[in-house]
């Protein structure tokens, strides 16, 4: 039996991230028997190729594509890889492409897993799982019921939905020198410094806590607040919107846009808080690399993010559309360096007792081996 995580995105985000780390994972306990699915001509591509990954490419464009040739084309393609490796278990990281290759995964021979990242609509779902799976992993809890309501049952039963929490390396997110980190970084020492590590786009909330700066700014406080990550729409038009109010509230030695960061380690590091005002999350990574890594996380109540974040005990939580809210919040944890500590440690101790990779992957292993059992 194989092993293959399918993976959704040509960039390296979240979702990647951990079937990356799933298939390292089973392919140390299973030699020859995992394989990575990657879309060509991305991060994702570069990354599996540098580490030497067992992977094999696909175009997503003509697998997924409107037009019917090629994507039969790519579809028949896909299902020969398959069929070349015998049968096993396909693990695939988005509903949109579940539901896309139904009809070839009904007679591929493969058990099938689909991972649910993200806080999708009611109706992608139900288009998605019009025809159920045999397991759907979701990343939160809030999650399950909605998606047990939508899969199709199967004369034998709806598809078995597990919970997996997402989970993150402690042991690459440790706790560091924060002021040591700084230096390195070139950021001054006796300056907060707030982070957010997400993708540029509206949802994600930047433009809240820019407006959060000015007005810490403007009671007197010196924070600076360094945004790490790219836009993934085509164009940039939402980074200019933004640099646009960087300059319109005067911030321009406040708030530096960094760019796409493989080392959001070393940033965490040297953050003093991290903040995340999104609108659409499944249960952010970035938040459980915070805690890891002793470090405050002011968020949005959205999605999973409430299940990881005890309000005042874990971490803050705030609306997202609420730039007022998050300065005052800021301003207590500057003015209360004990709270700011306490709260990070608890948070610490959480995630390092609930979200670790290591046990993340051995449920999954054995998720896959429970499908197979079945068989």
């Amino acid at each position: 039996m194989n092993y293959h995580n399918m993976l959704r995105s040509p960039r390296f985000g979240g979702a990647e991230k951990l079937a990356v780390e799933i298939h390292k994972y089973v392919a140390a306990q299973r030699p020859g028997k995992s394989k990575l699915l990657v879309p060509a001509g991305g991060d994702t591509e570069t990354l599996a190729r540098s580490e030497r990954l067992d992977f094999q490419t696909f175009q997503l464009n003509w697998l997924l594509g409107p037009r019917r040739l090629p994507s039969l084309a790519a579809n028949l393609d896909l299902l020969v890889k398959l069929r070349r490796r015998s049968q096993g278990v396909l693990h695939i990281h988005a509903p949109f492409m579940y539901g896309a290759l139904q009809p070839f995964l009904a007679i591929s021979g493969f058990k099938t897993v689909v991972h649910v990242h993200l806080d999708y609509s009611e109706e992608d779902l139900r288009w998605a799982f019009r025809r159920s799976p045999d397991v759907v992993i979701v990343c939160a809890k809030f999650m399950r019921e909605r998606v047990a309501k939508l899969t199709t049952a199967h004369a034998g039963g709806g598809a078995e939905i597990v919970v997996a929490i997402n989970a993150v390396d402690v042991e690459r997110f440790a706790p560091g020198d924060r002021l040591q980190a700084k230096h390195d970084l070139g950021a001054p020492t006796d300056r907060p410094l707030f982070l957010m590590a997400a993708n540029i786009s509206p949802h994600k909330g930047q433009e809240t806590a820019i407006r959060a700066v000015a007005r810490l700014t403007a009671r007197g406080y010196r924070p600076l607040l360094w945004l790490a990550g790219e836009e993934r729409a085509s164009g940039t038009a939402h980074t200019e919107r933004l640099r646009a109010l960087i300059a319109e509230l005067g911030l321009s030695e406040s708030v530096r846009l960094l760019g796409f960061r493989s080392d959001v380690e070393k940033l965490l590091h040297a953050a003093d808080c991290l903040l995340l005002p999104s609108t659409q999350e499944g249960l952010p990574l970035t938040i459980l690399e915070a805690q890891a890594s002793r470090v405050v996380v002011v968020a949005a109540p959205t999605a999973g993010i409430p299940e990881v974040i005890d309000d005042g005990r874990t971490g803050f939580l705030v609306a997202a559309d609420d730039p007022e809210g998050y300065a005052t919040v800021l301003a207590s944890l500057l003015d209360n360096r004990e709270l700011a500590q306490s709260v990070a440690e608890t948070a610490y101790r959480q995630v390092v007792s609930n979200n670790t990779l290591s046990q993340y992957c051995r449920n999954i292993l054995s998720v896959y081996d429970r499908v197979l059992e079945e068989r």
